[in-house]
C-alpha cells in the first residue's frame, strides 16, 4: 500500500443484500478505502438489488457512489424498443439517487443467456443518444480475456464456471466492433471499460481508442491476466500510464464473488485485501513483486512477477480518486427515500409479472421489503427527531 498518503476511490465494488451496509463498510476500512462506487448488476429472481445499494449510501452518504443496472426485463418485454425504455429507467433511478449506470450487457456469459440486441442495432439508439447529450456516466464490461474463447488457453477456474466461449457465443471482436460503431455515432459518451477493456496485452490498439474517443476511460478491476499481461514490458506500461493518467480508474471488484453467489452472502476479507493490495502494489511499487497463486479466482493456479510502475504522487492522485470524480461527479447524489420506496414496489411488481412469464423465477420480494421496511423506520426516526427540535 502507499501510505495512505493519497485518498483510495474504488470505482468498480459490488453490492447486494443479504451483506449488510455495515459488513460493506468494514471491508472499505479494513481495505483502507476511502469511498466505493457500488456497481449493480442485474438478478434473475430478484431482478434489481439497486435499492439495496441506495440504502447503503443512504446510511453512509459520505462513503458511496451508485451506478445502477439497467432494466433486464426489457429483453424479454420490449426487446425491440429497449433504448426508449432504458432512457426512462435511468432517468428514475437517477432521481432515487444513482449516480450513473453499469453495464455488463458486454459480458459474453450474459449475451449467451439473455436476448440482448446487438448494441449498434436501433433499438438501442435512443439510449446512446440520452447517455450523450446528458454526460450520463457508464462503466461497462464488454467482453473477457481473449483467452477464454481458446480451449488450450482458458484458466481451469474460468471453464469451471462456464466461461469457455465456442461458436455459439458472440465472437470478442464481433462485440467489439459493434462498441466502436457506437462510438463512431456518439463520440462524446462517458464510458468507463471495466477490466481495462481487456486490451491490457493490446496497448497500441488502446492508445489509438484513447486518442479517438476523448471521453472514454477504463479500470484497473482484475483479472490477473491483466495485470500478468501489463508486466511483460514495465517501461512500455510506464509510458502508457503516464500518457494516459487522466484515463485510468482505481478499481478492485471486490464483492463480485458475492454477488455471483460464489459465496454465502458475505464479502471475503481475505479476497478483498488480496485485490486491492494487488492493484495498488501495481501502481505504487517500484520493485518486482512476486504475487502466490491462491489456485481460484482471483490469481489462479500460477505464480508470477508483478513488475511495479512507483507513479508519481500526482499521478496516483488521479488513478485513486481525480479521475472518478471528474467523471461521476465531485460528490454523490442525494438518496430519494420516498422515490426508492416507489422503485421497490415497482420491483415486486415485476417480478410478479416475469414469474409468469418464466417458470424458472421463484419470486422472492424480501429484499424488497427489507429496504422499504428501512426507509419507513429512517422516515419514523426523522419525524422523531424534528419533534424533539421544535419542542
Amino acid at each position: 500500500m502507499d501510505g495512505k498518503t493519497t485518498p483510495h476511490l474504488d470505482c468498480h465494488i459490488h453490492y447486494s443484500l443479504p451483506v449488510t451496509p455495515r459488513e460493506l463498510v468494514e471491508i472499505l476500512d479494513l481495505t483502507e478505502t476511502d469511498m466505493a462506487n457500488l456497481v449493480i448488476v442485474p438478478h434473475r429472481q430478484r431482478i434489481s438489488s439497486v435499492p439495496d445499494a441506495l440504502m447503503a449510501k443512504h446510511m453512509y452518504p459520505e462513503r458511496f457512489y451508485v451506478f445502477t443496472s439497467l432494466d433486464v426485463t426489457q429483453y424479454f418485454r420490449h426487446h425491440d424498443s429497449v433504448g426508449k425504455n432504458f432512457v426512462a429507467h435511468v432517468k428514475r433511478m437517477l432521481a432515487c439517487g444513482c449516480d450513473g449506470v453499469k453495464m455488463i450487457e458486454g459480458k459474453p456469459e450474459m449475451r449467451r443467456t439473455v436476448p440482448i440486441p446487438d448494441f449498434d442495432d436501433p433499438s438501442w439508439e435512443p439510449f446512446w443518444a440520452y447517455a450523450e447529450k446528458t454526460g450520463l456516466p457508464i462503466l461497462w464490461h464488454v467482453n473477457d480475456p481473449e483467452e477464454f474463447w481458446d480451449a488450450d488457453r482458458i484458466p481451469a477456474w474460468a471453464k469451471a464456471r462456464g466461461w469457455f466461449y465456442g461458436p455459439e457465443t458472440i465472437n470478442n471482436e464481433l462485440q467489439y466492433s459493434q462498441v466502436f460503431r457506437v462510438l463512431d455515432r456518439h463520440p462524446d459518451l462517458k464510458i468507463v471499460f471495466a477490466h481495462f477493456f481487456f486490451l491490457s496485452a493490446q496497448l497500441q490498439r488502446l492508445s489509438l481508442l484513447f486518442d479517438r474517443y476523448p471521453n472514454i476511460c477504463v479500470d484497473l478491476t482484475p483479472g490477473i491476466e491483466m495485470y500478468v499481461n501489463l508486466s511483460a514490458d514495465r517501461e512500455e506500461t510506464l509510458a502508457f500510464f503516464e500518457r494516459y493518467q487522466d484515463r485510468i480508474l482505481y478499481g478492485t471488484d471486490i464483492g463480485a464473488r458475492c454477488v455471483l453467489g460464489v459465496q454465502d452472502g458475505h464479502i471475503s476479507p481475505e479476497e478483498s485485501l488480496n485485490r486491492s493490495r494487488l492493484v495498488r502494489s501495481f501502481l505504487t511499487e517500484k520493485e518486482d513483486v512476486t504475487i502466490r497463486a491462491d489456485g481460484n479466482f482471483l490469481i489462479g493456479t500460477d505464480d508470477f512477477v508483478l513488475r511495479g510502475l512507483g507513479l508519481a504522487a500526482p499521478v496516483l492522485t488521479k488513478l485513486f480518486s481525480g479521475n472518478f470524480r471528474r467523471v461521476a461527479g465531485l460528490t454523490p447524489r442525494r438518496v430519494s427515500p420516498r422515490r426508492v420506496i416507489r422503485e421497490c414496489r415497482r420491483i415486486k411488481m415485476t417480478i410478479r409479472i416475469m414469474s409468469f412469464i418464466d417458470r424458472k423465477i421463484v419470486p422472492d420480494y424480501s429484499y424488497a421489503n427489507t429496504v422499504i421496511a428501512y426507509f419507513h423506520s429512517s422516515a419514523s426516526r426523522s419525524t422523531d427527531i424534528d419533534k424533539k427540535e421544535r419542542t
